[in-house]
């Protein structure tokens, strides 16, 4: 597949004429067309407009991307760009994965308890405190947040 066609199909997901995206991005919709064909290469900036007005997930910017690096039509300082924020983007996953495992307070509703620990060793349990009466009286929302807030104050 070639970044043009990803990006024509990703439009057409989203049900959107060209005309429409020529709205949205403040492009002509014959140049996003011609970006669509691959008859026109298009800018770093006009690639943005265009994807950012599709909603596409970073994951989606990044396969649009090495698509574009697949095809040589990407300059070599934005290759080792794209590969520098690819290394930093998969560290901090793992860096936030050992976190998780490290450390997860989570609430269990049915019994009003709090539990502390990191699945495998239960440090701390809390049950029928003030805290636990008032969780139980939360929505899921407000409870994640408050859960959130509780993990960062331990760490």
């Amino acid at each position: 597949m070639k970044a043009g066609d990803y990006l024509k199909l990703k439009r057409n997901e989203k049900k959107l004429s060209l005309r429409q995206m020529a709205y949205k991005t403040g492009l002509s919709h014959t140049y996003i067309s011609d970006i669509e064909k691959g008859s026109l290469m298009g800018t770093t900036e006009t690639h943005e407009k265009i994807m950012e007005s599709l909603n596409l997930s970073s994951d989606e910017k990044q396969f649009f991307y090495n698509l574009l690096i697949k095809s040589g039509s990407l300059p070599k300082y934005i290759e080792d760009k794209i590969y520098f924020l690819e290394t930093e983007n998969e560290l901090l996953r793992k860096e936030l994965e050992e976190c998780k495992n490290q450390l997860n307070i989570e609430s269990n509703s049915n019994n009003g308890h709090i539990i502390v620990g990191d699945g495998n060793k239960i440090n701390h349990s809390y049950a029928g405190t003030e805290l636990c009466k008032e969780m139980n009286e939360l929505s899921e929302i407000q409870k994640e947040k408050v859960l959130k807030f509780i993990n960062e104050y331990i760490k």
